[in-house]
Protein backbone atom coordinates (compact mmCIF):
# COMPACT_ATOMS: atom_id res chain seq x y z
CA UNK A 1 0.00 0.00 0.00
CA UNK A 2 1.41 3.34 -0.82
CA UNK A 3 1.69 6.30 1.64
CA UNK A 4 0.37 9.90 0.24
CA UNK A 5 1.29 11.50 3.41
CA UNK A 6 -2.57 12.18 5.20
CA UNK A 7 -2.38 12.54 8.10
CA UNK A 8 -3.59 9.59 10.54
CA UNK A 9 -4.90 9.84 14.22
CA UNK A 10 -2.50 10.40 17.03
CA UNK A 11 0.02 12.25 14.32
CA UNK A 12 0.12 15.87 15.16
CA UNK A 13 2.68 17.65 16.21
CA UNK A 14 4.26 17.69 19.79
CA UNK A 15 6.87 19.64 20.75
CA UNK A 16 8.52 17.97 23.47
CA UNK A 17 12.66 18.30 23.07
CA UNK A 18 14.27 18.68 26.27
CA UNK A 19 17.20 21.49 26.33
CA UNK A 20 18.72 23.17 29.47
CA UNK A 21 21.15 25.04 27.79
CA UNK A 22 18.59 26.65 25.26
CA UNK A 23 15.41 26.83 28.12
CA UNK A 24 13.50 24.50 25.89
CA UNK A 25 11.69 22.61 29.17
CA UNK A 26 8.35 20.92 28.07
CA UNK A 27 6.19 20.30 31.28
CA UNK A 28 5.69 17.30 33.00
CA UNK A 29 9.01 16.17 31.94
CA UNK A 30 10.55 13.25 34.46
CA UNK A 31 13.14 13.94 37.05
CA UNK A 32 16.74 13.76 36.32
CA UNK A 33 16.01 12.70 32.39
CA UNK A 34 18.23 14.76 31.24
CA UNK A 35 21.27 15.17 33.80
CA UNK A 36 21.44 11.10 34.38
CA UNK A 37 22.13 10.90 30.65
CA UNK A 38 24.65 13.34 31.16
CA UNK A 39 26.39 11.86 34.16
CA UNK A 40 26.23 8.88 32.58
CA UNK A 41 28.04 9.44 29.12
CA UNK A 42 30.26 11.90 31.07
CA UNK A 43 31.74 8.94 32.97
CA UNK A 44 32.39 7.13 29.50
CA UNK A 45 36.05 9.23 28.17
CA UNK A 46 35.29 8.82 24.66
CA UNK A 47 31.58 10.19 25.23
CA UNK A 48 32.86 13.03 27.21
CA UNK A 49 34.92 13.84 24.26
CA UNK A 50 32.15 14.33 21.71
CA UNK A 51 29.80 16.25 24.34
CA UNK A 52 32.96 18.22 25.26
CA UNK A 53 33.63 18.99 21.90
CA UNK A 54 37.18 17.46 21.17
CA UNK A 55 38.39 15.58 18.27
CA UNK A 56 36.10 13.42 18.25
CA UNK A 57 33.30 15.42 17.43
CA UNK A 58 34.64 16.63 14.74
CA UNK A 59 33.67 13.28 12.73
CA UNK A 60 30.64 13.32 14.76
CA UNK A 61 29.29 17.02 14.15
CA UNK A 62 31.27 18.25 11.27
CA UNK A 63 29.56 19.64 8.80
CA UNK A 64 30.59 20.56 4.71
CA UNK A 65 31.18 24.01 5.45
CA UNK A 66 33.37 23.04 7.92
CA UNK A 67 36.64 23.58 5.55
CA UNK A 68 35.14 26.83 4.39
CA UNK A 69 34.88 28.49 7.62
CA UNK A 70 38.22 27.31 8.69
CA UNK A 71 39.50 28.61 5.22
CA UNK A 72 38.07 32.21 6.54
CA UNK A 73 39.50 31.80 9.57
CA UNK A 74 36.30 30.82 11.63
CA UNK A 75 37.23 27.66 12.53
CA UNK A 76 38.39 28.10 16.30
CA UNK A 77 35.26 30.78 16.97
CA UNK A 78 32.32 27.15 16.31
CA UNK A 79 30.25 26.88 19.26
CA UNK A 80 30.42 23.91 21.58
CA UNK A 81 27.90 21.26 20.93
CA UNK A 82 24.79 21.22 23.03
CA UNK A 83 23.00 18.41 24.29
CA UNK A 84 19.06 17.54 24.55
CA UNK A 85 16.57 15.05 25.16
CA UNK A 86 14.17 14.51 21.82
CA UNK A 87 10.39 13.45 21.98
CA UNK A 88 10.97 9.93 21.83
CA UNK A 89 12.56 9.73 25.09
CA UNK A 90 10.14 12.29 26.70
CA UNK A 91 6.69 11.26 25.95
CA UNK A 92 4.17 13.71 26.86
CA UNK A 93 1.67 11.04 27.94
CA UNK A 94 1.30 6.95 28.42
CA UNK A 95 -0.15 7.34 24.48
CA UNK A 96 2.99 8.27 23.18
CA UNK A 97 6.44 7.53 22.30
CA UNK A 98 5.96 4.16 24.52
CA UNK A 99 8.33 1.88 22.34
CA UNK A 100 11.23 3.86 23.55
CA UNK A 101 10.19 6.10 26.06
CA UNK A 102 8.69 3.92 28.41
CA UNK A 103 9.02 -0.10 27.38
CA UNK A 104 12.56 0.60 26.60
CA UNK A 105 13.86 2.97 28.26
CA UNK A 106 11.92 1.31 31.73
CA UNK A 107 13.72 -2.09 30.68
CA UNK A 108 16.68 -2.39 33.09
CA UNK A 109 18.47 -4.67 30.73
CA UNK A 110 17.63 -2.96 27.19
CA UNK A 111 18.15 0.75 26.59
CA UNK A 112 19.67 2.43 29.78
CA UNK A 113 20.44 5.90 28.53
CA UNK A 114 19.66 8.28 25.38
CA UNK A 115 21.38 11.93 24.82
CA UNK A 116 21.64 13.40 21.66
CA UNK A 117 23.33 16.66 20.51
CA UNK A 118 24.03 19.03 17.47
CA UNK A 119 26.64 21.93 17.32
CA UNK A 120 26.04 24.83 15.58
CA UNK A 121 28.06 25.98 12.47
CA UNK A 122 28.54 29.82 14.12
CA UNK A 123 27.64 32.33 16.86
CA UNK A 124 24.32 32.97 14.59
CA UNK A 125 23.39 29.99 13.66
CA UNK A 126 20.97 29.38 16.55
CA UNK A 127 18.97 32.83 15.81
CA UNK A 128 18.65 32.47 11.94
CA UNK A 129 15.53 31.34 11.55
CA UNK A 130 16.51 30.24 7.93
CA UNK A 131 19.37 28.02 8.91
CA UNK A 132 17.74 24.87 10.09
CA UNK A 133 20.43 22.22 12.19
CA UNK A 134 20.97 19.80 9.44
CA UNK A 135 23.48 17.12 11.30
CA UNK A 136 22.73 15.12 15.28
CA UNK A 137 24.63 12.74 17.06
CA UNK A 138 23.29 10.59 19.65
CA UNK A 139 24.59 8.36 22.37
CA UNK A 140 23.23 4.96 22.85
CA UNK A 141 23.93 2.94 26.52
CA UNK A 142 22.60 -0.40 25.00
CA UNK A 143 21.89 -3.73 28.02
CA UNK A 144 22.33 -7.22 27.44
CA UNK A 145 18.47 -7.51 26.93
CA UNK A 146 18.51 -5.94 23.37
CA UNK A 147 20.68 -9.00 22.25
CA UNK A 148 19.93 -10.98 19.41
CA UNK A 149 22.51 -13.46 19.08
CA UNK A 150 24.75 -13.64 22.43
CA UNK A 151 26.42 -10.21 22.80
CA UNK A 152 24.99 -8.52 19.41
CA UNK A 153 22.48 -6.24 19.05
CA UNK A 154 19.01 -7.55 17.15
CA UNK A 155 19.46 -5.90 14.02
CA UNK A 156 16.03 -4.32 14.67
CA UNK A 157 16.92 -2.09 17.90
CA UNK A 158 19.94 -0.80 15.36
CA UNK A 159 17.20 0.03 13.27
CA UNK A 160 15.20 1.85 16.13
CA UNK A 161 18.15 3.87 17.08
CA UNK A 162 19.11 4.76 13.87
CA UNK A 163 15.41 5.76 13.11
CA UNK A 164 14.84 7.96 16.43
CA UNK A 165 17.84 9.67 15.25
CA UNK A 166 16.80 10.41 11.49
CA UNK A 167 13.99 11.64 13.10
CA UNK A 168 15.14 14.26 15.99
CA UNK A 169 16.93 16.88 13.10
CA UNK A 170 13.23 17.80 11.71
CA UNK A 171 11.76 17.70 15.55
CA UNK A 172 15.04 20.02 16.39
CA UNK A 173 14.34 22.31 13.92
CA UNK A 174 10.66 22.57 14.54
CA UNK A 175 11.84 22.97 18.65
CA UNK A 176 14.07 25.81 17.17
CA UNK A 177 11.57 27.90 15.09
CA UNK A 178 13.07 27.34 12.00
CA UNK A 179 10.97 29.19 9.06
CA UNK A 180 10.15 26.45 7.15
CA UNK A 181 6.43 24.75 6.76
CA UNK A 182 8.55 21.80 6.52
CA UNK A 183 9.02 21.80 10.36
CA UNK A 184 5.00 23.00 11.17
CA UNK A 185 3.63 19.19 10.44
CA UNK A 186 4.84 15.96 11.87
CA UNK A 187 7.17 13.99 9.21
CA UNK A 188 7.30 10.33 9.29
CA UNK A 189 9.67 7.63 7.84
CA UNK A 190 8.86 7.09 4.11
CA UNK A 191 11.88 4.61 3.64
CA UNK A 192 14.49 3.18 5.50
CA UNK A 193 17.74 1.39 3.82
CA UNK A 194 20.08 -0.29 6.50
CA UNK A 195 23.61 -1.68 5.67
CA UNK A 196 25.15 -3.90 8.38
CA UNK A 197 28.90 -3.59 8.09
CA UNK A 198 29.99 -5.72 11.43
CA UNK A 199 28.09 -7.00 14.22
CA UNK A 200 27.01 -4.70 17.08
CA UNK A 201 27.84 -5.59 20.35
CA UNK A 202 25.61 -4.88 23.70
CA UNK A 203 26.59 -3.57 27.37
CA UNK A 204 28.49 -0.52 25.73
CA UNK A 205 27.74 2.75 24.21
CA UNK A 206 27.57 3.52 20.57
CA UNK A 207 27.32 6.54 18.73
CA UNK A 208 24.33 7.10 15.96
CA UNK A 209 25.08 10.13 13.53
CA UNK A 210 22.59 11.72 11.02
CA UNK A 211 22.61 14.04 8.69
CA UNK A 212 20.45 15.85 5.84
CA UNK A 213 21.56 15.22 2.26
CA UNK A 214 18.68 17.07 0.32
CA UNK A 215 14.82 18.36 0.58
CA UNK A 216 12.57 18.15 -1.87
CA UNK A 217 8.85 19.55 -1.14
CA UNK A 218 7.91 17.74 1.56
CA UNK A 219 10.32 14.50 1.50
CA UNK A 220 14.04 15.07 3.74
CA UNK A 221 16.70 12.64 2.16
CA UNK A 222 18.89 11.42 4.50
CA UNK A 223 22.05 9.29 6.02
CA UNK A 224 23.24 7.68 8.89
CA UNK A 225 25.65 5.57 10.63
CA UNK A 226 26.29 4.11 13.30
CA UNK A 227 29.86 3.94 14.94
CA UNK A 228 31.74 2.38 18.36
CA UNK A 229 34.20 3.96 20.84
CA UNK A 230 36.86 3.43 17.90
CA UNK A 231 34.92 5.22 15.21
CA UNK A 232 34.49 2.05 13.27
CA UNK A 233 31.09 2.19 11.33
CA UNK A 234 28.61 -0.59 12.38
CA UNK A 235 26.27 -0.05 9.95
CA UNK A 236 25.10 2.79 7.63
CA UNK A 237 21.07 3.94 6.35
CA UNK A 238 19.35 5.91 3.74
CA UNK A 239 16.25 7.23 4.48
CA UNK A 240 13.61 9.20 3.39
CA UNK A 241 10.74 11.26 5.40
CA UNK A 242 8.13 12.65 4.49
CA UNK A 243 6.45 15.85 6.36
CA UNK A 244 2.40 15.24 6.52
CA UNK A 245 -0.16 17.23 4.79
CA UNK A 246 -2.18 19.25 6.73
CA UNK A 247 -6.16 18.49 7.49
CA UNK A 248 -8.95 20.18 5.16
Amino acid sequence: MSYDGSPRLGLAPLNRVLCPALHLNPPNNPLHLFDSAVNHFTSIPWCAELLQSGPYAASRLSVHNDSIAASKGKGSARPPAISFIPQSSNPASERHDQFVGATLAKAPRALRHALYLFRPDDAEHLRDPCRPIARVAALFSIGEGLCGYEGVLHGGMAATMMDETLGSINELNKALAKADTLYDASSVTAALNITFRRPIPVQGEVCVTAWVEGIRGRKTNMKCELTGPDGEVLALATSIWVALKSKI
